[in-house]
């Protein structure tokens, strides 16, 4: 998977692409319903005889926007980016969510990072928006698009009458239900965490990690129990490393 860490300009990275379609949105998760629209991108692109992509972006808008500290995410960039890799994405494209882009008008982005980036085909959720105060949506795309390139939208996708979501997946965390949110996931929730000796692990600011409570754990190939107390993660089997990350896979819930 070829990697594109975009500014405002690019006219460079449409040199060293192949047209394609592309899947966009924030993504963080990575969970079954934006499964649902990286999948549609990438069985139309094989039909099509071309290669696949997914667009997202970082930070989130709430950190540009209205200034939110400390951010946390389900899936860091860093672990987004792998699990795209995994479904087998030929591009990843990354655009930084900055002022200035939330400030371009809807058809300015769709000239820059869809039609700039020699997208033949743009698939998205039936939620998502663009441009200057999100004024831009999936209703007037082809409108923008003028021809230049397609576009597919993926209805609402629910999970026992309700939308799978990356907040209702954070509010099971903060519930401790570690087994419902996996559901929603398509696998169980990970956190890469760092060693704190003593048996304990670190859970980075940027990660949302389930309320405070014992779990049914594997890290590093080895199933166990685990204590979740604020920050910190107190693995009873112990750890090994002194260093690295040590990924945490959060497989039930036990007691709170």
């Amino acid at each position: 998977m070829k990697v594109f860490r975009l500014d405002n300009r690019t006219s460079s990275v449409k040199e060293q692409v192949e047209t394609s379609v592309t899947a966009v949105g924030f993504f963080d998760g990575v969970h079954t319903g934006h499964c649902k629209v990286m999948m549609k991108a990438k069985e139309m692109a094989e039909k099509e005889g071309r290669k696949w992509g997914v667009m997202t972006f970082d930070p989130h808008p709430s950190v540009v926007l209205k200034g939110v500290e400390n951010a946390q995410y389900l899936t860091p960039l860093p672990v987004k980016e792998k699990l795209i890799e995994e479904l087998g994405a030929d591009y990843l494209f990354i655009v930084p969510f900055t002022k200035e882009l939330a400030s371009l008008s809807p058809q300015t982005f769709v000239d820059e990072y869809f039609a700039g980036l020699r997208i033949a085909h743009v698939v998205a959720g039936f939620d998502f928006s663009f441009g200057h105060k999100g004024k831009g949506n999936m209703d007037i795309i082809d409108q923008l698009a003028d021809g230049r390139f397609t576009s597919s939208t993926v209805e609402e996708f629910q999970e026992g009458s309700e939308k799978v979501s990356s907040t209702r997946i954070r509010k099971l965390l903060d519930e401790g239900e570690v087994n419902a949110a996996n559901e929603l996931l398509g696998r169980s929730y990970v956190i890469y965490a760092k060693p704190a000796g003593a048996g304990e692990l670190e859970i980075p600011l940027h990660y949302h990690h389930p309320e405070d409570g014992e779990y049914e754990v594997e890290v590093d190939g080895e199933r166990g129990c685990a204590v979740v107390k604020g920050s910190r993660i107190e693995w009873k089997n112990g750890c090994n490393r002194n260093e690295g990350d040590v990924p945490v896979h959060f497989l039930e819930e036990m007691r709170k």
